[in-house]
């Protein structure tokens, strides 16, 4: 694009409108100087719609983490269901043109298994704003499934009949709330769970704080249980053996 006498800002536009990404000119002049290479040999990013990246969205947007480490844009998952990480692993590697999975390692501070990836052009796309990933997680009704399967797999919890889910950003859950009910599957209204400033107690370390955000919740209404079973369902595997039991009592009692 330089030899072609592009200007930084037309070079922005380009990236943009091809990847998806919002690149700052400084990291535009660090690849033309040579500083830094645009994505690395193993960490090239085709923004193109697929299952794969569905999943990478929706972990970014509940459990997972977007952060920056100097030099180094990263995607990081740390959570306490091994089945969960390696599913991350598996469809980073895919987003980013990896032939291997993304190594699942146990930290035995955190008592959970982490995946971590690097890509300067996968970062910048996850820190877009939901409006713009829509027209990823809406490619088809697969990429919406997957992406309603990470999220889920993410901030959902499910207690016998009820199937909650949990989130601060009260937009993404109305969004959550329109996707899940292009699939028939209805739900409760959106509530506040805990307002900001609650004092809350961690269980396992006994330590205090206080919430910075207010955070939401919606459940599913029990009759659609068994659709969300069918259409969307849970990758953990103690999740969704939770999820089955509950279709196979409502199935029980249900009249014949």
């Amino acid at each position: 694009m330089r030899k072609s006498g592009l200007s930084y800002r037309r070079m922005q536009a380009k990236i943009f409108e091809e990847t998806g990404t919002n690149l700052s000119r400084s990291s535009i002049s660090y690849w033309l100087t040579g500083t830094h290479h645009p994505s690395g040999s193993l960490n090239r990013f085709d923004a193109k719609p697929c299952p794969e990246l569905s999943y990478v969205i929706g972990v970014a947007l509940s459990d997972g983490n977007v952060n920056t480490y100097e030099y180094d844009r990263q995607i990081m998952l740390s959570v306490t269901d091994r089945d969960f990480a390696d599913e991350f692993s598996q469809c980073l590697a895919k987003v980013l043109g990896r032939r291997t999975a993304y190594k699942v390692r146990w930290s035995e501070k955190r008592a959970r298994w982490i995946v971590q990836g690097c890509s300067v052009l996968l970062y910048n796309f996850l820190s877009s704003n939901l409006s713009h990933l829509r027209k990823w997680i809406e490619h088809c009704d697969r990429c919406k499934s997957v992406f309603l399967r990470a999220f889920y797999d993410g901030e959902g919890s499910i207690s016998g009949h009820n199937l909650t889910v949990y989130n601060t950003e009260r937009d993404l859950l109305v969004y959550v709330r329109c996707l899940l009910d292009s699939f028939d599957i209805e739900t409760l209204p959106l509530s506040v769970m805990t307002r900001a400033g609650t004092r809350l107690t961690d269980p396992k370390t006994g330590k205090t704080y206080f919430r910075k955000d207010d955070c939401f919740r919606f459940s599913i209404r029990t009759r659609s249980l068994l659709t969300f079973s069918q259409s969307i369902g849970f990758t953990i595997k103690r999740k969704q053996t939770r999820l089955s039991q509950a279709c196979l009592e409502i199935k029980q009692r249900s009249p014949l």
